[in-house]
């Protein structure tokens, strides 16, 4: 009988101990979550600050929504020829009817002090639809002027279809200038919500872009290309424009958070090799060939 009271005591003291134990437990798991929430909550500034990294840009708190576009290269037609005649004083041919190349009569200076807006207001009166696109660029190493299109009211980074080169001698004057046009932009697939600019730092933070003492200088969104369609189209995907240190640009998919990376350089340099190769293939004659070919082939480090 005393035997079994024991044993009966026993049974409710393991129950009594496995339940508090449990309620530890329930205790712990809720505090792991919640620590884990503060975490998500904190760990993208948190770990900016641990590592010294600044951002001097002021991010939009706007949550955005867009799609990707699809856009194909528009011709050079009627309208674009009857606004070429009055851009006055150059002479200008239009190559598989895509593509400008036009030369100044006379040299424009650009002031090497020249604010964006400056240069924007003396290299737009020679070129077609400058209302279309933003001033991006002045590479010192070639000595370009680079204005990307705008689709949708946002720059397209970095695309050879939508681009004007102004090329300026040792001067820094204007001699000649090459221009494509994007055509129509249409929107593809539903509209995504596009990620914050904070999370697009995360991004770079995550893939080792960043680096202590770094400051985020400026955000941006614009579109950036992704891989081109057979027929010829491109769809391009609204992406945030990151700059580092006032001089870095990284490029990351607003609704993936893929990021792109574009060489300025080797973007010249490519886009002035499909340049050169379509003037070879085109159906100019020779004598007109060899007057076009070495205005580019003098900015062409890899020219023949």
């Amino acid at each position: 009988m005393l035997w079994r009271q024991i044993k009966t005591l026993f049974i409710f003291s393991f129950l009594i101990l496995d339940l508090f134990l449990l309620m530890q437990l329930i205790d712990k798991q809720k505090n792991s979550d919640l620590g884990i929430m503060e975490s998500e909550d904190t760990t993208i500034e948190q770990q900016l600050e641990d590592e010294n990294i600044d951002i001097k840009a002021s991010l939009s708190q706007e949550q955005l929504e867009e799609n990707y576009i699809a856009v194909d290269q528009k011709n050079f037609g009627d309208a674009e020829k009857t606004l070429l005649k009055a851009l006055a004083d150059q002479s200008h041919v239009i190559i598989d009817n895509n593509l400008l190349l036009s030369q100044l009569d006379k040299p424009v200076s650009i002031p090497k002090d020249s604010t964006a807006e400056d240069i924007k207001a003396i290299a737009g009166q020679y070129f077609l639809y400058p209302e279309q696109y933003t001033y991006w660029n002045w590479n010192k190493d070639k000595n370009i002027l680079l204005f990307f299109q705008e689709k949708s009211g946002r720059p397209v980074y970095y695309n050879q279809s939508g681009l004007v080169m102004i090329f300026l001698n040792d001067d820094n004057e204007v001699t000649y200038f090459i221009q494509t046009i994007l055509g129509e932009a249409e929107k593809t697939g539903s509209q995504k919500q596009l990620i914050s600019p904070l999370n697009a730092i995360d991004e770079l933070y995550k893939g080792n872009e960043l680096y202590p003492n770094d400051e985020i200088t400026k955000v941006d969104i614009g579109f950036h290309t992704m891989v081109p369609l057979p027929n010829g189209i491109q769809s391009f995907a609204p992406s945030w424009k990151i700059t580092v240190n006032d001089d870095k640009h990284f490029f990351v998919n607003a609704i993936e958070g893929r990021i792109f990376f574009s060489n300025e350089y080797k973007f010249i340099e490519d886009t002035l090799m499909a340049i050169r190769s379509k003037i070879q293939a085109s159906g100019l004659d020779e004598e007109e060939k060899e007057q076009i070919l070495p205005l580019v082939e003098q900015n062409l480090e890899t020219a023949e």
